[in-house]
């Protein structure tokens, strides 16, 4: 005897609504065969990045500290990846400098930023950017 699909729900509907506390559920033996479905994979979007202008006496902890930014100045090595192509030294920004703020991070970059932020050695004030960096935060 062949099943429709509609006719194995009703039964095992009225298996459900015939069970009452502590019975045996009825099931069908009889599984539908249904072509699985194929779902489009959607492109990876970009993460969303919010923005920053650096105003005067700015620096990457500060920005990072902001409550609009990432409110834990720690988070600072965030904002220097994202914006290593106008970036180079950490301590050296500039006033008007747009920087992309990432707002996504997973909790492992989160870590690993605040783990940099520990690391890196007490500022000493230049003007220049430095050729070699303290640390590796690439």
């Amino acid at each position: 005897m062949k099943m429709t699909l509609r006719s194995i729900l009703v039964l095992v509907f009225a298996g459900v609504l015939s069970s009452g506390c502590g019975e045996k559920k009825v099931e069908s033996a009889e599984v539908p065969q249904t072509a699985p479905e194929t779902v489009a994979e959607k492109p990876a979007e970009p993460a969303p990045m919010g923005k920053y202008t650096v105003a005067r006496m700015d620096t990457l902890w500060g920005i990072a500290g902001k409550s609009d930014v990432y409110s834990d100045s720690f988070q600072w090595p965030l904002i220097f990846k994202v914006n290593r192509d106008q970036i180079s030294d950490p301590d050296v920004i500039f006033p008007k400098q747009d920087l992309s703020i990432k707002k996504d991070a997973s909790a492992e970059e989160v870590a690993t930023a605040r783990d940099l932020a520990s690391r890196t050695p007490k500022y000493v004030p230049h003007t220049k950017p430095r050729e070699t960096l303290p640390i590796d935060y690439f």
